[in-house]
């Protein structure tokens, strides 16, 4: 009698996996069905070590991921006013319309954004310049260039010079710029 139960029992287990089995998609190669299944895109990251000798290298860390924590936010907002401005000017055709436009956007920025962006570090400087350069893919020198002027554009990067900044810098995530590429993409997924 046990084994007649057995028997029902496990044709009725064959028979679910049998089923479980065709719900998977798969793939027939040379005669042989494989389970077909796409997985998630998975991030790796090195292991930061924690002794004593690396504890600058920790240190360093820690400080570019709050630096660009505090900058990427004005980046993207610049990147979104650029793209903006440049929607507005697209139906615009005279000279005196376009600088208008420009002007009462520059008193809007510098109304909303003038005391905030002060207050930033010089390292914060640098990396918003670099990461307006990402966010664009033009650099800080161009967009004043094109909306300000030329002499407006040179006077802006003497002085950003004096500060060790370069308003012409670029943007190279698989250079120098590697490790602010990582913050950032950690940013973008919530991390």
């Amino acid at each position: 009698m046990y084994k007649i139960i057995i028997v029902i029992f496990l044709s009725l287990f064959i028979n679910s996996f049998a089923e479980a089995q065709s719900v998977l998609p798969s793939v027939i190669i040379r005669g042989d069905t494989l389970p077909h299944v796409t997985l998630n895109e998975v991030n790796v990251y090195a292991k930061r070590i924690s002794n004593r000798k690396f504890s600058r290298q920790q240190k360093r860390n820690h400080r570019l991921i709050y630096n660009v924590r505090k900058a990427y936010p004005y980046a993207k907002i610049a990147a979104a006013k650029i793209n903006e401005i440049e929607a507005r000017l697209a139906n615009i055709h005279t000279k005196r319309e376009r600088e208008r436009i420009i002007k009462e956007e520059y008193k809007q920025l510098m109304k909303t954004f003038k005391k905030p962006l002060m207050s930033l570090t010089v390292t914060q400087g640098k990396i918003l310049v670099r990461l307006i350069y990402r966010e664009t893919h033009n650099s800080s020198f161009h967009h004043i260039k094109e909306y300000k002027g030329g002499v407006n554009a040179y006077f802006w990067q003497s002085l950003a010079l004096l500060f060790g900044n370069n308003l012409k810098a670029d943007y190279e995530p698989e250079g120098r710029d590697k490790d602010i590429e990582e913050v950032v993409r950690q940013i973008e997924k919530g991390l």
